[in-house]
């Protein structure tokens, strides 16, 4: 991913950041989390006390906005299929009541939406997309 795109990104608010990430992850069928080894996903409590597994559209924005912390956990980003992620990640999520921060940004702002409403935002874009 070219640089420029990247700071452009990153300079657009929550709201156009899920945009951007429903409309890119359902186009190219992928989403990008952080694992520390191949089963073990990078999942973190807010300072409310809420679960959240971090999701991205591309693993170079998942490599620039992952948290230092996760960084030294040794943390690195992971391709999740569409397909994975809508049949097996999101119920898994939604059974352990974890949230999904979508698209953080590098001060560590973003949307955070149950596994119910982010699934639905993603098969209506891929519907739109694909039919």
């Amino acid at each position: 991913m070219h640089e420029k795109k990247i700071e452009n990104l990153l300079k657009l608010n929550n709201d156009e950041r899920l945009d951007y990430f429903l409309r890119h992850c359902a186009d190219f069928e992928e989403i990008w989390g952080l694992s520390v080894s191949e089963d073990e996903w990078v999942v973190f409590k807010d300072l409310d006390g809420k679960e959240i597994f971090p999701v991205w559209p591309e693993a170079a924005l998942a490599d620039r906005c992952c948290f230092k912390e996760h960084k030294e956990m040794g943390a690195s980003p992971q391709l999740i299929s569409f397909d994975d992620f809508i049949e097996r990640c999101i119920p898994d999520m939604l059974e352990k009541n974890i949230f999904f921060g979508v698209f953080f940004n590098l001060n560590k702002e973003a949307n955070l939406l149950d596994p119910s409403a982010l699934k639905e935002k993603l098969e209506e874009e891929h519907e739109s997309l694909y039919g």
